[in-house]
């Protein structure tokens, strides 16, 4: 993946001052992309605040020895055009598991990432879709937010286990870490 600037700066700069301070990591870029391109408008924000994670997202894989493919085509799945999984291991064209970023900034927004449950609902959705076709390989959702109440939690909570295989918060060093000796195993399959 090529990670457009200023995004790319941005990412590099704050990794290289909080690489073991992760969510600090992730609220950084998120700062830094909002003071950089001057953004005002709400809409705007989410937006690049969520494209950010996206981006921090696979550099912070990608420095733990991890290459994830990106921008998952997989017709059978109808996920194609802008629908597409955010991420995946792939074996020539069949995915060895799929992942769908979820994340944004708290300064942004009181009810970021899955806090909301339009978002919470997308990533239910690409599951559901993925888990159809691929019923027996993994699927996670990667997020820096998750619920602890309310209705995006709930409909998470049934989700996980069932056909998603585990949200993460990336933010969490112990659950970061798992998750990454997870997809260092599937990698290797």
């Amino acid at each position: 993946m090529d990670i457009p600037e200023p995004f790319d700066n941005i990412i590099k700069s704050s990794y290289a001052q909080n690489n073991k301070n992760i969510k600090k990591f992730f609220d950084d870029c998120f700062e830094e992309i909002i003071k950089k391109l001057n953004i005002t408008n709400y809409q705007a924000r989410a937006a690049k605040t969520g494209e950010m994670f996206e981006y921090a997202f696979w550099y912070l894989i990608k420095q733990n020895g991890i290459e994830l493919d990106t921008n998952v085509e997989l017709k059978k799945a109808c996920m194609a055009g802008a629908g597409k999984l955010d991420f995946g291991i792939m074996n020539e064209k069949f995915p060895l598991c799929g992942i769908e970023a979820k994340g944004s900034s708290e300064a942004v927004s009181e009810r970021p990432a899955l806090k909301r449950t339009d978002t919470a609902k997308k990533a239910i959705a690409q599951a559901y879709q993925f888990k159809k076709i691929y019923p027996n390989v993994p699927f996670y959702v990667v997020t820096n937010v998750r619920p602890t109440s309310g209705n995006a939690k709930c409909m998470l909570d049934l989700a996980e286990g069932d056909i998603i295989d585990k949200v993460v918060d990336v933010t969490n060093n112990a659950e970061l870490s798992s998750f990454v000796a997870v997809l260092k195993k599937i990698a290797k399959s």
